[in-house]
């Protein structure tokens, strides 16, 4: 397997604001296999600090098959019975670097084509994931900051009610505009799942729902305990997947009324796919 030599740079970054998409850019080659083969396998070249983000992340450069490419790694793992966080107290506190291999994985369930590889790999003595580098991005928070209005509104908010879903999904107790990354074509991907999962069986802003893509309504609607349990368990408990089984639920219902209130043409549209469950264009 030779794929181009490519120094990535990325920002660490989500919004759930604003309005952005064009379809998926041209995949330069790379399938969701080879990319996770490659953070598997590839040799691990020394790990240096990424300025952003609260779990410490680190950024290193792998090499496979003489090829190169960065990656994001993060090891964080703690739990606490109470936490103060930027977004108030919250029991049961967890941040771990397995949400993210599970985000990942379950994007690739619901082929929402907008959360770049995570693999779980040892890094330095610890379990942590590690994740495709993403190249030329701007973060969500530069866009609002520089006041970068995208080129075709209804396409970005397409992509942002998709986001919206997701992160209501995953129950992400810390979105921020830094865990969402904009290409130079305006495709969005989402990244930095470590405080998501929470074991909550209600969705958390379900009047942030607005519309749907029909697929992944289609996916979400199909999301049960044993799938969701056959795919997800080594990185999710029991509580966390039926609190992921319930939202999913409550959302495919929320959305059952909005078509009921509204209209289907209302509500749903479609985002471009692409033959690769995890996206293109990495």
């Amino acid at each position: 397997m030779h794929w181009p030599i490519r120094h990535m740079a990325l920002g660490l970054g989500l919004a759930l604001v604003g309005s952005a998409q064009s379809p998926p850019e041209t995949s330069p080659g790379h399938t969701c296999a080879q990319m996770e083969q490659f953070l598997r396998k590839g040799k691990v070249g020394t790990m240096r600090e990424i300025p952003k983000g609260t779990t410490l992340p680190k950024r290193a450069t792998l090499e496979y098959e003489d090829e190169k490419h960065d990656a994001s790694i993060q090891a964080v793992d703690v739990t606490k019975p109470f936490q103060d966080t930027e977004h108030g107290a919250e029991m049961n506190f967890r941040d771990s670097w397995k949400y993210n291999v599970a985000g990942y994985e379950l994007a690739k369930m619901l082929e929402l084509n907008m959360v770049p590889p995570y693999i779980e790999r040892n890094a330095g003595g610890q379990a942590a994931s590690f994740s495709w580098w993403i190249d030329g991005t701007m973060m969500e928070s530069d866009r609002v900051r520089k006041k970068i209005e995208p080129p075709d509104a209804a396409s970005w908010n397409k992509q942002m009610h998709a986001v919206r879903l997701f992160h209501e999904l995953i129950y992400d107790s810390d979105p921020n505009l830094t865990n969402l990354l904009i290409t130079k074509g305006w495709q969005i991907w989402m990244i930095d799942f470590t405080r998501a999962f929470r074991m909550m069986k209600d969705v958390a802003n379900p009047k942030s729902l607005l519309q749907c893509d029909r697929k992944l309504l289609a996916r979400i609607r199909g999301l049960n305990k044993s799938m969701v349990k056959a795919k997800l368990s080594r990185w999710l408990t029991g509580p966390e997947i039926d609190g992921l089984v319930a939202r999913a639920a409550k959302i495919a219902e929320h959305f059952d009324r909005e078509i009921a209130a509204k209209g289907e043409a209302a509500v749903l549209y479609d985002l471009p796919r692409t033959s690769q469950a995890c996206g293109s264009g990495l």
